[in-house]
């Protein structure tokens, strides 16, 4: 990053210095807004003010209307065939008079659309002036070309000061002639070289502004020349301090040239003469094409000067790195690499240029960057990317390439890119075996459910893994960043006790902690978790970190609970079997005419009674018919008349999580006839009916059991585990609604309860 910025902040002032050298004005326009903004030599080169507002109408009705259809033509061309324009033309500017500009540029697009016009406009008037003047003046072309000579060799700015103040001292015979440069800032003009005749000040000078004569500096701020031709009577020299000043310098004549840049007053070139004279217009001019000549040739030299030691400290950070630093033209030719390249190719120094680079990349990624390298350099775009390079071992390792477009600073023409290649061979094998170790763990704790979450406790920021917001039913990234999070999930009454069991660990600096708890999920499903975590304190106790793993435990709860209330209902089963028996026993007695009869129709209730056992126990995972689950329970006590049962109701599957429960309803509804109701006495009688209606969300049940004929009825005192049964478990588990009247001539039962269709979980403790 801090190359980058220094290599913008280097093309920035590339860019200042040669628009200031050519004299150019920078503009630009953007196409939506339609506003024109530039520099202000560009405002200037218009007639207007630096901080006047331009669009891009106003600045079409400065256009002369004799050229105006050239430039537009000239302009849709550009547009069309996506190329620079160039153009020369008449401008209308504001002071009325006509000017003569050059115009160049070209469009920035974003992807295929035109978003900006950038360029740069110089002023022919002022280079056609230029070439009359010297075509008028040879002397004077032959001292400037002369001066140039002697100027453009020299890469010293002091030397460069020195000689032409010596060569315009000598031209216009004069004592004394200089080159000041102005800081406002402070106050002062250093006089790094003054020479006059018979003595040259090497060890230069430093004034300050309020010693000159204030009405002099006034005229140089304004950027005009200050013209003297006799200190003696000028009018705004009478003071005897500005009298007292000249004297002292041996100056009875003079005049100085400012040199103004971005509308700063930056330096001054000033001749003295000893005696008066009149100054002509050509003299004037002269130094003042001295003095942009000696600033240009300054900035220069300072600027050459500033890339050496940029172009050696490039050098040095580019040998630095730890990477392979490059430079390659448009068309992708290698026209600079640092050493590393020639260590890690093998290849001769007077080889390691060219194309030969393209060479060493592994097909495979050649192939690849051949398309991606096509809008890359249409255009000319930063471009990053990942190939393997093969060593001089002829070994490939991967690299990375970053590589940012370089432009030219004075025309914007692109030059190339800029960029390095490192490498990450090592890394990116590290980085495979990390993603192939984390996908194996992932894999492996998607596998056994398990969740895993980090807690910082100084900050509460938790961390929950994929898995973890899966156990919780929750969407990838949706858990939050903090514990209250998870807070707002547990079961209030798991919650107090959860957090004071980690309180407590805490506070004895325990290693680790086991905790069980119940969760609500957004669906309203409750889970079980059980977590194991570890805590990491500081040398001073303080906890760290907490980090843990959590586990859904709800199916081997519900086992559990299921196993407790399968011993429960064995031991009740085994008394209400035997009921059962003893009522059957009696039934088929009272019944029977002989022992052989007695015996059939024992055996047949005996059979019936055995497939309701199984239907309860081993089929106790699969779907149970309704139907089956009523006669397989009541069939035993049907008679030879076959009027003591009736059992009415459409085909109904029930799924084993509500044909459990209900079939055990159905026992105890049966067991209890036939102990205590309707089947426990001759001419008794069961009525069972049910029927399905639409429900709000799922079709509901309505099943009733009406018992008549049997002994007189009466509200029991206690409740047994039947009824527990037939009430908590149906309207808990199922949801139902449950009605139990215990009339006189026989009970009365009913059930209203939505049919499931994914099994809800079956609690019977609950």
């Amino acid at each position: 990053m801090a190359q980058a910025e220094a290599a913008l902040r280097s093309s920035n002032f590339k860019l200042r210095l040669a628009l200031d050298i050519g004299r150019l004005g920078a503009w630009e326009r953007d196409l939506e807004s339609g506003e024109v903004t530039g520099t202000a030599v560009f405002k200037t080169y218009l007639g207007l003010q630096p901080d006047a507002k331009l669009t891009f109408a106003d600045l079409q009705a400065m256009f002369h209307p004799a050229d105006l259809e050239r430039i537009n033509q000239a302009i849709s061309y550009a547009l069309r065939t996506k190329t620079d324009f160039n153009i020369e033309h008449r401008i209308l500017k504001a002071d009325g008079s006509i000017g003569h500009v050059h115009v160049r540029g070209g469009i920035i697009y974003e992807g295929s659309k035109p978003v900006r016009f950038v360029g740069v406009l110089q002023d022919i008037n002022e280079r056609q002036k230029i070439r009359d003047e010297m075509g008028q003046a040879q002397r004077r072309q032959e001292f400037l070309l002369k001066l140039n000579d002697q100027l453009s060799n020299i890469d010293d700015q002091y030397e460069v000061m020195e000689i032409a103040a010596r060569n315009v001292s000598k031209l216009l015979k004069v004592d004394t002639a200089g080159y000041g440069e102005v800081y406002e800032d402070r106050g002062v003009i250093i006089v790094e070289r003054e020479w006059s005749w018979g003595l040259i000040t090497n060890e230069g000078k430093v004034e300050k502004i309020d010693q000159q004569a204030s009405p002099i500096i006034e005229s140089l701020k304004r950027g005009q020349p200050a013209i003297i031709n006799d200190v003696r009577t000028d009018p705004r020299l009478r003071a005897p301090a500005l009298q007292a000043f000249y004297s002292t310098i041996n100056a009875r004549s003079g005049f100085a040239v400012p040199i103004h840049k971005n509308g700063r007053f930056i330096a001054e070139f000033y001749v003295y003469s000893s005696v008066p004279r009149d100054w002509t217009s050509d003299e004037i001019t002269l130094v003042e094409d001295v003095a942009e000549r000696t600033w240009l040739a300054i900035e220069k030299v300072r600027a050459e000067t500033k890339l050496r030691e940029t172009e050696a400290r490039f050098n040095l950070i580019a040998e630095s790195l730890p990477a392979l630093v490059w430079i390659v033209k448009p068309n992708l030719e290698l026209t600079y690499t640092n050493e590393r390249w020639v260590t890690y190719s093998g290849l001769p120094p007077q080889e390691a240029l060219g194309h030969s680079w393209t060479a060493a990349i592994h097909p495979d990624d050649w192939a690849r960057m051949t398309e991606e390298l096509k809008p890359v350099m249409a255009n000319a775009t930063p471009y990053t990317t990942e190939v393997r390079y093969r060593s001089a071992e002829g070994e490939y390792r991967w690299h990375i390439i970053r590589a940012a477009p370089v432009h030219n600073a004075a025309t914007g023409e692109f030059n190339g890119w800029v960029g390095t290649s490192v490498d990450i061979h090592d890394l990116k094998l590290t980085e495979a075996a990390l993603r192939i170790s984390e996908e194996r763990l992932s894999l492996a704790q998607r596998a056994a459910g398990i969740g895993v979450f980090d807690w910082d406790v100084p900050s509460g920021k938790v961390t929950w893994t994929a898995e973890q917001e899966r156990l919780f039913g929750l969407e990838k990234g949706t858990f939050g960043e903090d514990f209250s999070s998870w807070e707002a999930r547990v079961l209030p009454q798991d919650l107090e006790p959860s957090n004071r069991a980690i309180a407590e660990a805490l506070a004895r600096h325990d290693p680790e902690i086991n905790l069980a708890y119940r969760i609500r999920r957004p669906d309203g499903n409750i889970r079980t978790i059980d977590t194991t975590a570890l805590f990491f304190y500081d040398d001073k106790g303080a906890p760290l970190r907490m980090v843990g793993v959590n586990i859904d435990i709800t199916r081997y709860k519900e086992a559990e609970k299921r196993q407790n209330l399968l011993i429960r209902e064995l031991h009740h089963r085994v008394k209400n079997t035997l009921a059962t028996v003893q009522a059957i026993v009696g039934s088929t007695a009272r019944t029977a005419s002989s022992i052989d009869e007695f015996y059939q129709g024992f055996v047949g209730r005996i059979v019936s009674l055995a497939r309701t056992h199984n239907l309860l126990t081993e089929d106790l995972w699969q779907k149970a018919a309704l139907e089956e689950l009523v006669q397989t329970e009541l069939g035993p006590y049907e008679d030879e008349a076959r009027n003591r049962i009736t059992i009415e109701g459409p085909h109904l599957e029930l799924p084993s999580e509500a044909a459990v429960p209900i079939g055990m309803a159905i026992h105890e509804l049966t067991t209890n006839a036939a102990k205590h109701g309707a089947l426990s006495s001759f001419g008794g009688q069961v009525e069972v009916r049910w029927r399905v209606e639409p429900g709000e969300q799922r079709p509901m049940l309505h099943f009733s059991w009406v018992e008549r004929g049997g002994p007189r009825v009466s509200t029991p005192t206690r409740q047994g585990f039947g009824t527990r049964l037939l009430q908590r478990v149906l309207a808990t588990q199922l949801q139902a609604e449950v009605s139990m009247n215990f009339l006189e001539e026989g009970l009365h039962f009913s059930m209203q309860m939505p049919i499931p269709v994914d099994p809800p979980t079956f609690n019977p403790d609950t």
